[in-house]
């Protein structure tokens, strides 16, 4: 299962990265006139149907991005599997 679960962290940071793209509208290594741009990481715990597992979560100057996949202050991933 640490295969598994390794494919899925990968996965939920990928889809993490396009909502950060998304929201920021531009993508990573872009020129943009967007004052809001990335900055960093946070790490986070989550649980999954595979267990817990730490994940990196893309991080806006600003403050102003909250992920659909992982809001923030929640630490559980519903339905992804399902996906």
């Amino acid at each position: 299962t640490s295969f598994l679960k390794s494919i899925q962290k990968r996965g939920i940071e990928k889809m993490l990265e396009g909502e950060l793209d998304a929201h920021l509208d531009y993508e990573k290594h872009q020129q943009s006139d967007n004052s809001n741009t990335r900055n960093g990481y946070g790490s986070k715990k989550i649980k999954t149907a595979l267990g817990e597992t730490n994940i990196k979560v893309p991080r806006d100057r600003e403050a102003s991005f909250n992920p659909m996949l992982v809001p923030k202050r929640t630490n559980m991933v519903d339905g992804i599997e399902n996906v």
